[in-house]
């Protein structure tokens, strides 16, 4: 993709008005695409630059981070490279990959029990600030051992986009009421009959934070467990109520900052003698309307003009009006509009609506 269009895709994501907590998951995944990377992390800072809460690509080690805080966070991490908080007030807005693309980091502790047990190897970091030149958080993308380290070019397009991100994050925000399921953003744990945290599968600790509202250095650092998130007791108690009921299955939705979460709970009986009953839980993760929209029109083979017609057709309105938004000749947006036909192969306003809303459900 063009720097352009990488520009105008970011540009339009971080325009939709969304709470920082669900811009950086769907920022973090559309960096992916324009600038190819293994894993990519946001760190949310205050004016001092003081981290405060974290989201990242994958599941938790709850190990590692407990480690990385303990012993590296502004301490040891000064070994191998600038430390975070003095990364985070620097004046730097792009930390090249070159920096730490040295044989002095890659025997560092840092690198040797905190990179490369997760599989990191290279990284550019940029440094998001808010109209008053304060801090609002670090933006790191990683490659693993086997990726070619990240050149000037795509240090360049991460430093182009950083100002629509901070526009994005400084924006008075709305909670969206509308939300669609993510196939790939699903949990799966057992609870005892209290509540208490049997099993859990690989992203079931992640889940659970954020639908308590976030990840933090002490939160992400402790294994979870049962009394940390009463949702799970609540669960618990609502199955314990249904039993002789002819439906035993619970479910419970919780919305925030986050997203929408999605609790189902179905008691399992034990299959033979000694063994206690469990109760299994999946977590299931929606996300705003928007995003899926987006993210559906993004991977549509169609132009930056293209993209910005559809949109308007979405929003139901007609090609004189697109054409006066655009600032365009009624003949370009009737242009546009045959070409984006084509491309999708549909044949009205309607069936292109319909496309972009089965590929976005």
């Amino acid at each position: 993709m063009k720097p352009s269009a990488a520009i105008a895709s970011i540009r339009s994501l971080c325009s939709l008005g969304l709470p920082g907590e669900q811009l950086v998951p769907a920022l973090l995944e559309a960096l992916h695409r324009h600038i190819p990377s293994s894993r990519n992390l946001f760190d949310w800072t205050d004016p001092d630059g003081n981290l405060i809460r974290y989201y990242f690509d994958g599941p938790i080690d709850a190990q590692v981070a407990r480690h990385y805080f303990e012993e590296f966070h502004n301490k040891r991490e000064a070994e191998a490279m600038t430390g975070f908080r003095q990364s985070v007030m620097g004046r730097a807005v792009v930390r090249s990959a070159a920096e730490l693309d040295n044989p002095a980091f890659f025997r560092s502790a840092l690198y040797n029990e905190i990179w490369k047990p997760q599989g990191l190897h290279s990284r550019i970091e940029a440094i998001v600030r808010n109209s008053r030149d304060e801090p609002l958080g670090s933006l790191v993308l990683y490659r693993e051992i086997h990726e070619q380290p990240f050149n000037a070019k795509e240090e360049t397009l991460l430093g182009n986009l950083v100002p629509y991100i901070a526009r994005g994050l400084e924006a008075e925000a709305t909670l969206p009421h509308d939300f669609v399921v993510r196939g790939d953003r699903k949990a799966v744990l057992s609870i005892s009959g209290e509540g208490e945290l049997l099993h859990v599968s690989e992203d079931a600790h992640k889940m659970l934070l954020l639908s308590q509202g976030g990840i933090t250095p002490e939160t992400a650092g402790r294994a979870p467990r049962g009394s940390d998130y009463p949702t799970l007791a609540l669960l618990a108690a609502q199955i314990r109520r249904n039993v002789g009921a002819s439906r035993r299955q619970v479910s419970l939705t919780m919305d925030n900052a986050w997203g929408r979460f999605l609790f189902e709970a179905e008691p399992l009986a034990p299959a033979a003698s000694g063994v206690e009953p469990q109760i299994h839980v999946t977590i299931q993760h929606h996300e705003p309307r928007a995003i899926a929209w987006r993210r559906a029109l993004d991977s549509l083979n169609l132009s930056v003009a293209q993209r910005e017609v559809c949109t308007l057709l979405r929003a139901g309105y007609s090609q004189a009006e697109i054409a006066a938004a655009l600032s365009v000749a009624p003949s370009t947006v009737a242009d546009h509009v045959k070409k984006i036909y084509t491309r999708v192969d549909v044949h009205s306003v309607r069936e292109l609506c319909e496309r972009l809303e089965r590929a976005s459900g």
